[in-house]
């Protein structure tokens, strides 16, 4: 399957793990999605209908483009490896295994780590065979895993949990170095000391011929050095090194099979060059290498570049110690930017430049609120706050809330007002500057929500919030009006009352009345009062008429009745005789509540009635009822209140609740910046 191109950073990242799923980047080895070539590859398939290597078309069926192949041996699945061995040499180890015997077995992996911790090992070796030496040119010591691959691309098992040591040797001994064979008359190694015997350099001398393993195209040596227009190739064109006819030569490396469709790194006069091999256009010149110097420095010092550059250096500059983020601009996107002056000749080096480099950091518009939590509560008309040193200002809208109340003096009125929330600004040093103001008619015991905005040029500005509350014309009634509340004890005068029928008949109403229950200023709202009562009635039978003889008429009852304002009734009634009947109520408890028709009289009265008078049997008139009635014990508790007086004083809240900024781009110079240069050159 063709490398999958690497995805934008704007791309999903559901979608990311999706695609790098299908494409083997990511998940399990199986879950990688096979493409229709890969199985004409494998041989699984051939081609049917339409070509391969044309531009697709559209087909309804992957049975219109393949067709399988018969008699196709699938490779066995890889078994685990097995029987790793290690052993160190001069600056490598040796490793051997047991060779697989399963069917489709095409390599082995070697798997490297510094730690016994497979987790933590990287693939260092695809081998066909089943010994491998790894040259790790030092003596440390390494772990190594090894796992079999067959032609499917399928995974076997690794030969272990644990890692098998293996460490490269350092010291090789004279007898290492001493070859016996009948064949030679001198050995090929002598061991010199080039240095004093004070301080000894010793080198290993190399007295025989050199053997290649691989074909080797010397020609036309002459004293160790190339010819004019020779080559020596080493390696099937691996490295090629050439001499041209103006006697400079280069060194070209490439792949196996020479330059004609690999890439290659070309060595030629102090430059490095590299080529790239494309099918459709050949081979296009990829990068040159050329002098580098690098270094460091601080924003704003000037750097002077090592001679020796033919001409004007190319500067690259790369953060080293450079903070990318500033905590005082939290609410703006920030981005770090690195420039330099054009590099010059140095006035005295000969070859050497000079540049001066610079950080800055780039913020962007922002917009941030800040939550002031400002608030004021009492008496005074004004109140104002200022705030500080606001950067990069551009505009600013300030959120508040007002209440304010003063009582008329009268009842429950109220005086209506008015609040002004007003905005200043100036810069540092400056004097302040009006920037609107917003009000709010008040009529009611609520807050109210005020808002004052002003457009800026960008820059550093002190912010001031002044408010202030005054009466309007017209008053409002809010609520009820709040009292004072008292009470007092009151007593009654005992008294008899007495009624008979002889004189008068009928209903009357006899009133109880207190002392006088009033208070100046004070209003009566309730009477709770109690007496008691004693009763005593007498009837008789009496006629209508003063005739003589029979007594025609001697039924009319006598009828007498007392109702207690407490809802009792007391009655007697007589019908039959003419002698007195007689009854008695002593000690009747009478209590009740007045809440209207404040007096001294208390109210309901106590009701009597009495029947009208009549004649005996010998025609004299006579009372027919009589009612004595005794009031003691009268006593009230009289309830009063009178409205409270209320403070005409003004009682105002402010509140300067919060502010929301908007920030302009800022060039914020970053003066401890440590820069990292490098300048490449010819």
């Amino acid at each position: 399957m063709p490398k999958f191109p690497a995805l934008p950073a704007t791309v999903d990242r559901y979608v990311r793990e999706f695609l790098d799923k299908l494409v083997g980047r990511s998940g399990k080895a199986g879950d990688r999605v096979a493409m229709i070539s890969d199985f004409t590859d494998l041989g699984l398939a051939k081609e049917k209908g339409q070509r391969l290597s044309l531009p697709a078309s559209a087909v309804g069926s992957v049975t219109e483009i393949l067709e399988p192949v018969t008699g196709v041996e699938l490779p066995d699945t890889p078994q685990a490896a097995a029987a790793l061995s290690a052993a160190g040499i001069f600056g490598a180890v040796i490793l051997e295994w047991e060779a697989p015997a399963y069917n489709g077995h095409n390599h082995t992996e070697v798997w490297r780590a510094q730690v016994d911790d497979r987790e933590q090992a990287s693939l260092v070796h695809e081998v066909n065979g089943s010994r491998y030496s790894d040259v790790t040119g030092n003596t440390a010591l390494y772990f190594y895993w090894i796992r079999h691959v067959n032609n499917a691309g399928q995974v076997g098992g690794f030969n272990a949990l644990a890692g098998t040591a293996g460490q490269g040797t350092a010291i090789i001994s004279l007898a290492d170095l001493m070859l016996e064979s009948p064949e030679l008359s001198e050995q090929p190694f002598t061991v010199s000391n080039i240095g004093t015997e004070e301080a000894p350099d010793y080198v290993l001398i190399f007295n025989g011929y050199l053997a290649v393993n691989g074909p080797v195209d010397i020609s036309q040596l002459q004293s160790g050095e190339l010819q004019n227009g020779t080559a020596l190739t080493v390696g099937q064109g691996s490295i090629e090194l050439s001499t041209g006819s103006d006697g400079f030569g280069q060194m070209v490396i490439t792949g196996s099979g020479g330059i004609a469709t690999n890439d290659y790194l070309v060595l030629k006069q102090g430059r490095i060059e590299s080529f790239i091999y494309s099918q459709s256009e050949g081979h296009i010149r990829y990068k040159e290498v050329r002098r580098t110097e690098s270094g460091i420095a601080s924003n704003g010092q000037q750097v002077t570049i090592p001679a020796y550059f033919k001409s004007q250096p190319t500067v690259n500059l790369y953060p080293r110690d450079i903070s990318v983020y500033n905590a005082n601009y939290p609410n703006q996107s920030q981005r770090l930017e690195m420039d330099h002056t054009i590099p010059q000749p140095h006035p005295t080096i000969e070859g050497a430049w000079v540049f001066t480099p610079y950080a800055r950091l780039l913020l962007s518009d922002g917009s941030t609120t800040e939550a002031h939590g400002l608030s004021y509560f009492g008496s005074n008309n004004s109140q104002r706050w200022e705030i500080n040193g606001v950067q990069g200002l551009t505009s600013v809208v300030v959120n508040g809330r007002a209440a304010s109340s003063r009582h008329s003096g009268s009842g429950n009125t109220w005086q209506n007002r008015q609040v002004t929330m007003s905005l200043q600004y100036r810069s540092a040093g400056g004097s302040w500057i009006s920037a609107g103001s917003s009000s709010v008619d008040i009529n009611q015991f609520n807050t109210h929500a005020l808002q004052v905005s002003k457009s800026l040029t960008q820059g550093t500005y002190d912010l001031a919030v002044t408010y202030s509350a005054n009466d309007r014309s017209g008053t409002f009634t809010s609520g009820a009006l709040e009292y004072d509340y008292t009470q007092s004890n009151r007593t009654g005068t005992d008294f008899n009352y007495e009624i008979r029928s002889d004189t008068t008949y009928g209903t009357k109403y006899q009133r109880v009345e207190i002392s006088s229950p009033n208070f100046s200023g004070w209003e009566i709202t309730r009477i709770e009062y109690q007496y008691m009562l004693s009763v005593q009635m007498w009837v008789r039978c009496r006629s209508s008429t003063s005739l003589g003889g029979p007594w025609t008429d001697k039924n009319r009852p006598g009828l007498a009745r007392v109702k207690v304002p407490n809802g009792n009734t007391l009655e007697i009634s007589e019908g039959t005789y003419t002698n007195w009947q007689y009854a008695e109520h002593n000690n009747i408890n009478v209590t009740g509540s007045i809440t209207s028709s404040f007096s001294t009289r208390l109210t309901p009265d106590i009701e009597l009635y009495i029947s009208r008078g009549g004649y005996d049997y010998y025609g004299n008139w006579g009372e027919s009822a009589v009612i004595k009635m005794q009031v003691s014990n009268i006593s009230a508790t009289v309830y009063y209140r009178k409205a409270r007086p209320q403070s005409t004083t003004a009682s105002n809240t402010f509140y300067w609740d919060s502010s929301r900024y908007d920030l302009g781009a800022t060039d914020v110079s970053i003066t401890d910046a440590i820069i990292h240069w490098t300048a490449t050159g010819e």
